[in-house]
């Protein structure tokens, strides 16, 4: 593996519900910027991009890794996607699991993180496995309490830049440390 990107962010709830036109305005606008975020990334080195899967922006950054690297010059990006236990999307709607399974068959790699059944936990073991593999983090949040902070939190401890991305303006920050830029 070479040099990797994680993608965290919110599930579908906080980025406009499940359908809808709000829903569909928020998510296409993160689709973009991820397409541009992974586009800015293989640019200065990364050739690696890891997800967790989960339905939201998870699913989004792999959507976009996914497009990207059907792009002339973008073929060599690979796409990790990190399941924090095997039965990950055996709840989710029928729809939601075909979407996933779809995206890990286009995967250059699944790892499965920890056993069957699910803990809450084990996302966050999900997360530290994903910071410990990554030179960098981009993560789509608004700031709040939740997975996506318990990942950045990680991610701060370990030192490791953080774009974050507002899924709403999508206004894009530094965080640690405050000299990589791309």
């Amino acid at each position: 593996m070479g040099k990797a990107l994680s993608f965290s962010g919110h599930r579908p709830n906080k980025l406009g519900g499940f359908s809808g036109e709000k829903a569909k305005i928020i998510q296409d606008g993160i689709f973009g910027k991820c397409v541009d975020v992974v586009k800015r990334a293989a640019a200065v080195g990364f050739d690696t991009f890891i997800t967790g899967g989960a339905l939201g922006t998870d699913q989004i950054a792999a959507e976009a890794v996914i497009y990207v690297r059907k792009q002339s010059g973008y073929e060599h990006i690979r796409l990790i996607v990190a399941m924090p236990f095997p039965s990950q999307a055996s709840a989710w709607p029928k729809h939601a699991q075909e979407n996933f399974k779809r995206i890990c068959e286009q995967a250059d790699e699944v790892g499965i993180i920890s056993e069957d059944p699910y803990t809450r936990e084990k996302m966050q073991i999900r997360n530290v496995w994903m910071i410990d593999r990554s030179a960098a983090c981009c993560a789509v949040w608004n700031g709040g309490n939740g997975g996506t902070g318990n990942c950045t939190a990680y991610a701060k401890s370990k030192y490791k830049p953080i774009l974050v991305v507002n899924p709403y303006t999508l206004v894009e920050k530094w965080e640690l440390p405050g000299k990589v830029r791309w």
